[in-house]
């Protein structure tokens, strides 16, 4: 997978991808506010609010009892042991580890669980997870730091166009003057999550960058769209202009000085690691372990790997207003509001923003927010949030996909360190409908046996090569009575299941999986000579053409 605050906000992810990289996800104190929900349909949702006791937002006392303080903070840290085991045995996440960092001192570091189910290795301080969205903020913090050491050409509000050619987009001028800082804010115009489905068929970065040429644009730097390869295309230009690959550059420029040797955007180098969590998706009610997730194709905006206490050096380096590794104009640009998401509040409500790869918020007594959360559909969910006036910053990476896990443990805390109490009897039930997979169109439509069943045409009037500029040739077989497309580098083969007369469908797979998708032929004659894949079709790219 967005919404705004008194004082702490969850805000939900968007259409495709919910399950992909939680869009925004926002989290901080005692209550939530989510708005501008959208679901895989981009029909709007309702807007459920709570506040964390009936005088919280009524006068100066209620607002003073809010605020962070050490002895705060100390209740919370007695309070958080129990939060963490409670919501551990709730969802039966694998494994969890989550750190604490106060007044410059890491005060919780710890792990739960273990790394893979199945195997008795337990999760400790120094397990890698993978990090999912997450990503963002770590690349952020890298851009700047190169930025601060003038190792790159460019800087934020430049151009990248003449530095990275290879990333096309439909306009000519929008691909001219797009930046960097357009890019880490998603308001370039292009769509939600472009791209991601060329990853899930096999194609590389640079084919997935230079295929942004046929997605639709929006109003340039007016709109809030949740994009990991218009964020990657902002990185890796950096990157370039520097003269190093993006791994090296992050390597060099942030988990070096910082001696955070477990960190890393390479999926071979987690691969060599023996402290390493597996990703665990839930089948059947049983938690699946997964080691081959591999995102590099969108390192900066996804594919970081790192243990929390990596995460604790890098967070304590953040709070401590970015010494040694950035200097102060530079945090105070990636913290900036940089959008608005997703559109202009309502009267009476607090807008919520996007910086640089950061969500960024503040909490009615005009305290900065700063977080991000993340996750994967195949098994893992994380969660940073930092206070950087009062010093207080919370992170949890967990191995299991998202089920609310480090948000609400967060959420809980954070309730204790203001009001010295959960404002919320389940913080989990209450955020995980806004990290689950809505349930789409087609997937209800399937499910169930067509009322107005008709025959298929013969077979071989469906088989054949089709062609689409964007997701690449598709050749449709038939074998044992039944058809079958491949598409894409990866070479995946999609089993039709046959729904009525010309429509077909099939089970969606990988990272944007969504279910049940139609496939639906047209055109008259003995072959048919189009055909529509209905959850492709978002941005109306989705039908291919005989060939």
């Amino acid at each position: 997978m967005i919404v705004s605050m008194p004082p702490s906000s969850v805000s939900a992810p968007s259409a495709v991808a919910r399950r992909t990289f939680l869009k925004g996800l926002s989290v901080g104190g005692a209550s939530v506010v989510l708005t501008g929900l959208t679901g895989c349909t981009s029909d709007a949702t309702p807007e459920p609010r709570s506040s964390p006791s009936p005088d919280a937002s009524a006068g100066s006392s209620a607002s003073a009892s809010a605020q962070i303080t050490a002895a705060g903070v100390d209740r919370g840290l007695s309070a958080l042991p129990g939060i963490i085991d409670r919501y551990l045995k709730q969802t039966t996440v694998p494994g969890l580890a989550f750190a604490v960092v106060y007044d410059g001192k890491v005060r919780y570091l710890e792990g739960f669980g273990v790394r893979e189910v199945g195997k008795t290795d337990p999760v400790d301080p120094d397990t890698v997870f993978q990090l999912a969205s997450v990503s963002k903020p770590i690349s952020s913090t890298v851009v700047a730091a190169a930025f601060t050491k003038k190792l790159s050409k460019l800087d934020w509000d430049d151009a990248i166009h003449d530095t990275l050619p290879g990333f096309r987009m439909s306009d000519p001028w929008v691909e001219k003057h797009v930046t960097a800082a357009d890019l880490f804010a998603h308001r370039s115009g292009l769509p939600d999550h472009s791209g991601n489905l060329l990853e899930d068929l096999g194609y590389d970065r640079a084919e997935i960058l230079a295929r942004h040429r046929f997605y639709p644009l929006r109003r340039f730097r007016d709109n809030y769209e949740y994009t990991n390869y218009g964020l990657t295309a902002g990185a890796e230009a950096v990157a370039v202009s520097s003269g190093l690959p993006w791994e090296k550059l992050a390597r060099q420029v942030l988990f070096e000085p910082l001696g955070m040797s477990s960190s890393s955007f390479d999926f071979a180098d987690l691969q060599k690691r023996t402290n390493r969590a597996a990703m665990h998706k839930k089948v059947d009610g049983a938690w699946v372990p997964n080691l081959d997730a591999d995102y590099d194709a969108q390192a900066p905006a996804g594919a970081a790997t790192s243990s929390v206490r990596d995460l604790a050096s890098w967070v304590t380096m953040l709070l401590a207003g970015g010494e040694p590794v950035l200097d102060t104009e530079q945090l105070q640009r990636i913290w900036q509001p940089s959008a608005v998401k997703p559109a202009l509040p309502k009267l009476g409500t607090a807008a919520s923003f996007y910086g640089l790869g950061w969500n960024v918020n503040y909490d009615p007594s005009g305290e900065l927010r700063v977080s991000h959360s993340g996750a994967f559909g195949r098994g893992a969910a994380t969660s940073v949030t930092l206070f950087p006036g009062q010093g207080l910053a919370i992170v949890g990476i967990t191995n299991g996909e998202p089920v609310a896990l480090p948000e609400a443990i967060t959420v809980e805390f954070t309730d204790h360190v203001r009001y010295g109490k959960s404002t919320k009897e389940d913080w989990v039930a209450f955020i995980a409908p806004f990290v689950t997979p809505e349930v789409t169109e087609d997937q209800k439509k399937y499910s169930q046996p067509a009322t107005d069943r008709r025959d298929a045409r013969p077979l071989a009037a469906y088989r054949g090569r089709y062609a689409n500029d964007f997701f690449g040739p598709l050749t449709v077989s038939a074998g044992g009575g039944k058809l079958a497309f491949t598409v894409g580098p990866a070479g995946d083969r999609f089993p039709l299941q046959h729904y009525s007369g010309d429509e077909f469908f099939f089970d969606t797979v990988g990272e944007d999986d969504s279910g049940f998708s139609g496939a639906i032929f047209a055109g008259s004659g003995s072959a048919a000579q189009k055909l529509t894949i209905t959850a492709w079709n978002t941005e109306e790219l989705g039908t291919f053409t005989r060939a």
